[in-house]
């Protein structure tokens, strides 16, 4: 097991209040599937030892209550990469956009970007344009098309979009230098790019949670692989990078897991750390 910065002779079980995971990549292997059963089973043993379970996803509420639907006792959803924070299914926090500026960024785009697709997430739909070439996939299960973006009449909590993968690494960049002091975007794998407020991330959002249960960020364990994860792995008591994940992932965590995502990564590196 690869340890970066944490001692895990150091690490005792009271310390460990929070574990949070990312979804896919990291929670679930490549074909976006999981250990149901063993989840639910260590989920019990966790509340046993008074330690809660979150999920931690660029994902819409909606995409994360359908894909977890078998799954018992989840605690806390993370959602929108920190922008929506739900407990017990009850919202506890969300932070916006501004429309208007996001029409204006938006134009910029579509003059220095090749984009395939772009969308909006809001608290009641994902947003496209009539000819946008998105469709409900495996993300997205409620699209709502509108006759121009200015249309939407919603909280706005993401902008995302879709580029060829040899772009993404530029198209970041390019975005943050040109709009840093208002939004901030990150990869969030498969060809896609999460653009949300400059001030949230995954971190904030757990930060969030953490004052919810009246926790630190140091009694947090978090799990991820791709760039929407590093403020959250950098800021966590333990931040684990995914075996499968790229080395400046695995640089910005304490550790990495002891099998990757396709091999239960997630669950066996909880076992060891909190020896269930």
């Amino acid at each position: 097991m690869y340890i970066r910065r944490t001692n895990l002779n150091n690490i005792t079980e009271p310390k460990i209040k929070l574990i949070a995971t990312d979804i896919d990549g990291t929670l679930f292997d490549s074909n976006h599937a999981y250990n149901v059963k063993r989840l639910n089973e260590y989920i019990a043993k966790l509340h046993q030892k008074n330690i809660k379970f979150a999920v931690a996803s660029g994902n819409n509420f909606s995409h994360m209550d359908e894909v977890f639907a078998e799954a018992k006792g989840i605690d806390a959803l993370v959602a929108e990469n920190g922008a929506q924070i739900l407990v017990d299914g009850k919202t506890i926090f969300e932070d916006t956009l501004d429309l208007d500026q996001l029409i204006e960024i938006n134009q910029e785009f579509n003059q220095q970007l090749d984009l395939i697709s772009l969308c909006f997430s809001g608290v009641n739909g994902t947003y496209v344009e009539y000819d946008s070439p998105q469709t409900n996939d495996y993300y997205i299960n409620n699209l709502v098309r509108v006759d121009k973006i200015a249309d939407i009449d919603d909280k706005i909590f993401k902008m995302n979009i879709r580029i060829a993968d040899d772009q993404l690494d530029p198209a970041v960049d390019f975005i943050n230098q040109k709009f840093g002091d208002q939004i901030h975007a990150a990869v969030s794998g498969f060809g896609s790019i999460d653009i949300i407020a400059q001030h949230i991330s995954k971190a904030t959002g757990l930060k969030k949670l953490c004052d919810f249960y009246d926790i630190s960020l140091d009694n947090v364990v978090s799990f991820g692989d791709n760039g929407n994860d590093l403020e959250m792995l950098e800021e966590s008591g333990i931040g684990v990078a995914m075996k499968n994940s790229g080395n400046h992932i695995k640089q910005s965590a304490d550790m990495v897991s002891v099998t990757d995502n396709d091999d239960d990564g997630v669950l066996n590196t909880i076992a060891e750390l909190v020896e269930l």
